[in-house]
């Protein structure tokens, strides 16, 4: 292994670390957890020379300055989590752009454009139910609406910024005017395991899939389960059980296609009770 892979390690071991209890990494956006990160990844931007701030939709920003007027070329991924993820899923492509800086730093080179380093606060879309918060903002798509929609526990985006100490108000101003930016490159952990299977060690992707997320409610008759006779039920869960293979065959035949049910609730969820939806 080398110096610099070494030192990598350390740093997302570090920042793995920053991560609600349990199996894996879980660290939601605007959590005590990602607070914690937030202060790794800091110290680590100041670190390698970099000017630190942070916008309002939660992006942490490393810069390095270039010549006056010089475009940027912004270098980053999500500091976020997935519940029980993995210790490289996003925060790869945030550790290692420090590091190259800091190298570059380190040895006196000199670049003829400007350098961010972003660390997005909610890319992954877990604890709300919207995505990509501060990467649309700066690609200037941005919807207050967003700022409305609530976690699970009912506290709302906008709330969750407040007490992170940012200004939701201030994210629809955050757009950066193409002109300025010199390209965007993100690194990335392989989550195939295309790459892994053909003994590749590196990749360089052209395209990912698009995303389209679709809540779809099945209503039944609930009934007890020991008594209820099977020829006058209305099991919601059948019905859905239908939709799941389906969504499975249907992402079989196509190519590039994925298909996912990723969560699945049922009311009223009990082992003696059919599931009314």
């Amino acid at each position: 292994m080398t110096d610099i892979a070494r030192r990598a390690e350390t740093r997302i071991a570090a920042l793995a670390a920053c991560s609600a209890p349990g199996p894996g990494v879980s660290r939601l956006p605007f959590t005590p957890e990602h607070r914690a990160a937030r202060a790794v990844l800091t110290a680590q931007m100041e670190g390698a020379g970099l000017a630190v701030r942070e916008d309002a939709a939660g992006t942490l920003i490393g810069r390095r300055d270039g010549p006056p007027g010089a475009p940027v070329l912004l270098l980053g991924s999500h500091q976020d989590s997935v519940r029980e993820g993995g210790a490289y899923d996003g925060i790869m492509g945030v550790v290692l752009p420090i590091l190259a800086l800091e190298t570059l730093h380190d040895q006196g080179v000199a670049l003829p454009f400007a350098v961010e380093v972003l660390a997005f606060a909610d890319e992954e879309g877990v604890r709300f139910p919207t995505a990509l918060l501060g990467p649309r903002a700066l690609a200037g798509t941005f919807d207050p609406a967003v700022l409305d929609m609530a976690d699970a526990d009912g506290i709302s985006l906008r709330a969750a910024l407040h007490g992170f100490g940012l200004d939701p108000d201030a994210i629809a101003g955050l757009a950066r005017d193409p002109g300025t930016v010199l390209g965007y490159v993100e690194t990335h952990i392989e989550q195939g395991p295309v790459l892994e299977a053909a003994d590749e060690p590196l990749g360089v992707v052209t395209a990912i899939c698009g995303i389209e997320r679709h809540p779809v409610a099945f209503m039944g008759e609930t009934g007890h389960a020991g008594t209820l006779p099977m020829s006058m039920r209305r099991d919601a869960l059948v019905g859905a059980a239908a939709l799941v293979t389906e969504v499975d065959r249907l992402a079989q035949a196509t190519p590039g296609l994925l298909g996912t049910i990723g969560t699945l609730v049922l009311t009223p969820g009990a082992v003696n009770a059919v599931p009314r939806e």
